[in-house]
C-alpha cells in the first residue's frame, strides 16, 4: 500500500509551486505527495483523513482535528520549533506523532536574532527614517550602542541560544542565561553563566527571549522584570509574544526606562495598527517572519521530510514532541503495518 503524504495548503503558492520557495521537496523521494485542501486555522478531520503523513507550517491542532486513529496520520511534521497552537493530547489520542525541525531552524533563527540585536542597538530603522526625511543635520541624535563588551543574556539555552552565543563570540561579550532545565555544567560548555530570571534582567545590557511559550512562561517577563533592567538595555523577542507582558513593555519603552526593543512577535497577531509599539522609534518590529529566508525554508523542509521518510520505513524520527504516543496501541498498530 502506498504511503500517502499531504502538504498543508499554506505551503502552496497557488500555482503548483511552494509559498516558501525551495523546501527540499526532493528529500521526500521516492514518496509521492499532494497538497491538502485549504485547512483554515486548524486541521480538520475530513481533510487529514487517510493521509499517513502531513508536512505543515501554520495550522493548529484542536480536539476535533483528527478522525478515528486508524484514519489519522502517523506523523504530522511541522516546519519550525513552536507548537503552542497544537493540542498534544489530541495528537496522542489519534496515534499521531508530532515532529518539529530544531536542526533546520537553529542557524537561521540564531542569525536572525543577532541581526535584530544589532539593528536595535544601532537604531537602524530610526536612522533609515532620518535619512529618508533628509534629516542629515540630526545625525548625532540617538547614536545607538555597540555590542562589544556588553553583557548579553538569553531567556532559554536551547539549540538556537547556544548557536547565537557562538555567533557573538567575536564581540567579547559576557554571556549569561536563564534556563531552569539546564545545569551550570551544560552552560559552561558554551561559556555561559546561569542566573535566575530576575538576576539576568538586572545584569544584562541585551536580553534575547528564546523560550517556548507554555502556561509557565506566559508573562514570565512582567513589569517587575522590565523595570529592573538597565536604562541602556534592550530586549529582543523572537520567540512568542505572550512571554512578555506587552502592556508593561509599552510602559517602560514609552517612559524611556530601557533603551529599546526588537520584536518579531506580539501578544496578539497580527498586531493591531493602533498598537503603541508600532509608533515608537526605539522599537524595531517585524511580522513574525524575522528568520524567514531561503536557508530556513530549505533546512526546515529537509528536516521535516527526513522525519516523514523515517516513519515511512517503520522507524521513529528524531524530533518527536509527544513521545508518549510512541507506546500507544493506536500508533504502534499503524507503524507495524509499514514494516
Amino acid at each position: 500500500m502506498a504511503f500517502k503524504v499531504g502538504l498543508s495548503s499554506d505551503l502552496s503558492n497557488g500555482a503548483g509551486g511552494f509559498s516558501w520557495g525551495n523546501i527540499a521537496i526532493e528529500e521526500l523521494s521516492p514518496l509521492t505527495w499532494e497538497f491538502l485542501n485549504p485547512t483554515g486555522a486548524n486541521f480538520q478531520a475530513d481533510i487529514v483523513r487517510g493521509f499517513d503523513a502531513i508536512a505543515f507550517t501554520g495550522p493548529g491542532v484542536i480536539a476535533d482535528s483528527f478522525p478515528a486513529p486508524e484514519e489519522s496520520p502517523l506523523i504530522i511534521a511541522r516546519f519550525g520549533v513552536g507548537y503552542d497552537n497544537i493540542d498534544l493530547d489530541a495528537c496522542t489520542r489519534a496515534g499521531t506523532a508530532l515532529t518539529i525541525t530544531p536542526d533546520g531552524s537553529k542557524k537561521p533563527v540564531a542569525t536572525a536574532a543577532l541581526m535584530m540585536v544589532l539593528s536595535t542597538m544601532h537604531r537602524l530603522v530610526a536612522k533609515d527614517s532620518l535619512a529618508r526625511a533628509g534629516g542629515w543635520d540630526q545625525r548625532l541624535h540617538g547614536l545607538g550602542q555597540g555590542l562589544n563588551g556588553k553583557t548579553v543574556a538569553t531567556i532559554g539555552l536551547g539549540n538556537i541560544a547556544t548557536e547565537f552565543f557562538r555567533l557573538i563570540a567575536p564581540f567579547d561579550c559576557e554571556r549569561i542565561a536563564c534556563d531552569p532545565w539546564k545545569s551550570q555544567e551544560e552552560a559552561t560548555q558554551h561559556g555561559v553563566t546561569l542566573y535566575s530570571l530576575d538576576e539576568v534582567m538586572k545584569r544584562a545590557d541585551v536580553v534575547v527571549v528564546m523560550a517556548t511559550l507554555t502556561p509557565e512562561t506566559r508573562h514570565m517577563i512582567g513589569a517587575a522584570q522590565l523595570q529592573s533592567m538597565k536604562s541602556n538595555a534592550i530586549i529582543v523577542n523572537i520567540s512568542r509574544g505572550p512571554i512578555i507582558d506587552e502592556s508593561a513593555l509599552i510602559k517602560v519603552l514609552t517612559e524611556g526606562a530601557i533603551a529599546g526593543a526588537g520584536l518579531d512577535v506580539f501578544e496578539v497577531e497580527p498586531a493591531a495598527k493602533e498598537n503603541p509599539l508600532l509608533a515608537l522609534d526605539n522599537v524595531i518590529v517585524t511580522p513574525h517572519n524575522i528568520a524567514w529566508t531561503d536557508e530556513l525554508a530549505y533546512n526546515m523542509g529537509r528536516s521535516a521530510f527526513h522525519s516523514i521518510k523515517a516513519i515511512s520505513r517503520g522507524e521513529i524520527p528524531t524530533y518527536v514532541v509527544n513521545k508518549d504516543v510512541l507506546t500507544t496501541p493506536q500508533f504502534l498498530t499503524k507503524l507495524e503495518k509499514l514494516k
